[in-house]
């Protein structure tokens, strides 16, 4: 883990998600992943370059359980599933992990409609949307195209809050990110996009992989 890190470091990444699974929100022995323990360790790699983005992606049971912990273990934001609990609860857990000095961020599943999180980013305590374009659990699945409509009406969303209120919320897509699918989802809007399998399975290795999902990076912004 210290190596794949420090590689992130070295090729400049600005963020760095860490999916956290406990194996009971997504049901499956195989869906256990990291505690804060590990989260710790990993932002003690990072003590250097205080730059750096630690975000924590909860796919967890009761995810306000572990706000105090990661807090506590160095992560500059949460982001948690909007599907794990109601509307009133997923507003008091952003009040939570915003108080705790975190920056706070949502996640959805691919088939819950993006207007579903409105009321919740209409509070200002969320400042990112990660839109899943697979569904939670395992790495090396297949990029889902609904992800790019949801870019696209969280965007005007997003120009019509700004415009009237001030509210902002970066777009985050996660999933299925290859050199092909980043130019879509950055035509469409996206401002982060979060890469597993594209980078540390490429057949050409580390670096090529970089210099090719960048370069279709940007291929996606000249054509937004």
């Amino acid at each position: 883990m210290k190596g794949e890190v420090q590689r992130c470091i070295d090729a400049g990444v600005s963020h760095l998600h860490v999916d956290v699974f406990d194996g009971v929100y997504l049901d499956s022995p195989y869906a256990l992943t990291f505690g804060p323990q590990m989260v710790g360790a990993i932002k003690k790699r990072f003590a250097e370059h205080p730059e750096l983005v630690l975000d924590i992606h909860l796919c967890v049971d009761r995810p306000a359980r572990y706000a105090t912990a990661m807090a506590d273990s160095g992560a500059s934001r949460i982001i948690f599933m909007f599907e794990a609990m109601s509307l009133d609860e997923a507003i008091k857990l952003a009040q939570t992990i915003t108080s705790l000095g975190m920056k706070c961020g949502v996640s959805i599943n691919p088939d819950t409609s993006i207007s579903e999180i409105y009321p919740l980013l209409e509070t200002g305590l969320v400042d990112l949307v990660d839109i899943l374009a697979v569904e939670p659990g395992f790495g090396g699945q297949k990029f889902n195209p609904v992800s790019e409509q949801k870019i696209k009406d969280l965007r005007q969303w997003r120009e019509e809050q700004q415009s009237k209120n001030g509210i902002d919320v970066q777009m985050l897509v996660d999933g299925g990110i290859n050199a092909k699918s980043i130019r879509r989802v950055v035509q469409a809007g996206a401002d982060i996009c979060v890469v597993g399998t594209a980078i540390f399975q490429h057949k050409d290795g580390f670096s090529d992989a970089l210099k090719e999902l960048m370069d279709s990076r940007n291929t996606g912004r000249e054509q937004k």
